[in-house]
């Protein structure tokens, strides 16, 4: 497909106004989406900044992953404790489209910025608020973090197959809570416009990781007189000469191939005979395990390919950058700060074939304050 340049195109939420008061990860990168999208994203930071501005690796005095979630916005310091800000503040939500927000429940109506006052204030506002465990309730007011959302919902013991239980190396609550909250202020959005009506959105890390785990990690739950023990399916990364590939034949076809591929298709009847599809599958991974290690990775990535074998590379994150498919779809570009050249990801999606590229790199504390308040 023919990819043309997003500079021509109008985003869909242009002339959106977007008001975001979030700090760690959640509800920025939720924000950041909108961003990538067209609003205009208005972060409010205390005096000290988001807290997460300089958590974790950094360059030049700057948390990169602070970067990566808070891209194409502007940023304006506010002490809500003082009532000339708090003033500020408000001026800012009477006229937002969407008003996000990921403090604890008590917090809002403590600055007098409960749902009915904001919707006296603006009756056409989306207040998106995201809690870790829900508005209410024995942990409403407790701190979430994205291990504790991993373990309560089960993907910790999920995971380790029987083992130690181990978080994952990503954020993955917190990425899954922002991608479903944006969905959640868009659908806020229409909502309002049907309605006209002010609408308030609450959600939570606790709700969101549980919908999404639910599908697959839930199977041997499903039905409720159901109580088998959880299987997993075999580790698909196999071993090679010089490294890993990932392995992933789903139907009969694609089994067989793949036995041709490695040279042996004289195991074909002696695993079409095991009639336990998951012994089957165990049988299939322990045979194939062997031949693999007898070849490079590109070797095997070749041969698969030739007999359209579901197979791919183990990459680190630097080779997926050079990955000739992540390159090809230009999710890469690079943007100026001041404490140097940025690598930054477009946001995922064609409109008739424009790439909705980065614009500007994530804000400096308070830069925009001069542009937006009058002293």
């Amino acid at each position: 497909m023919t990819t043309r340049s997003s500079e021509s195109f109008r985003r869909p939420l242009e002339g959106y106004k977007v008001v975001e008061a979030c700090s760690y990860i959640s509800g920025p990168f939720c924000a950041q989406m909108l961003s990538d999208l067209g609003a205009d994203v208005i972060k409010v930071e205390p005096p000290s900044g988001d807290p997460y501005r300089n958590f974790g690796h950094g360059w030049e005095g700057v948390g990169t992953v602070w970067t990566n979630s808070n891209r194409g916005k502007r940023s304006v310091v506010l002490d809500l404790k003082s009532p000339e800000d708090l003033a500020r503040f408000k001026a800012l939500l009477s006229d937002a489209d969407i008003y996000i927000e990921n403090w604890r429940p008590h917090v809002s109506a403590s600055l007098g910025l409960s749902f009915e006052q904001l919707s006296e204030l603006n009756p056409r506002i989306v207040q998106l608020s995201i809690t870790g465990y829900g508005p209410d309730g024995d942990l409403a007011t407790e701190p979430a973090f994205d291990a504790l959302i991993q373990g309560r919902t089960g993907l910790l013991s999920y995971e380790a197959a029987g083992g130690t239980p181990r978080a994952t190396n990503t954020f993955l609550a917190d990425k899954v809570a922002a991608v479903f909250a944006a969905q959640m202020a868009l659908s806020g959005v229409i909502a309002r416009d049907k309605s006209q009506k002010a609408i308030h959105l609450e959600t939570s890390m606790l709700d969101i990781m549980s919908y999404y785990n639910f599908p697959d990690m839930f199977h041997n739950r499903t039905f409720v007189d159901d109580d088998a023990a959880v299987t997993l399916a075999p580790q698909p990364v196999l071993a090679t000469k010089d490294g890993y590939l990932v392995l992933s034949p789903v139907t009969g076809k694609q089994l067989s191939r793949t036995l041709d591929a490695i040279g042996h298709p004289e195991w074909k009847d002696e695993i079409k005979r095991i009639a336990n599809r998951k012994e089957m599958t165990h049988a299939f991974f322990e045979r194939v395990a062997g031949p693999l290690k007898e070849r490079t990775t590109v070797e095997w990535l070749a041969r698969f390919r030739e007999l359209d074998v579901p197979a791919g590379p183990v990459n680190e994150p630097s080779a997926h950058l050079d990955d000739p498919q992540v390159v090809h779809n230009e999710l890469y570009s690079q943007l100026q700060t001041p404490a140097g050249t940025v690598r930054a990801i477009r946001y995922p999606a064609r409109f008739n074939g424009h790439l909705l590229k980065p614009r500007q790199p994530a804000p400096t504390l308070g830069a925009s304050n001069g542009e937006l308040f009058e002293d």
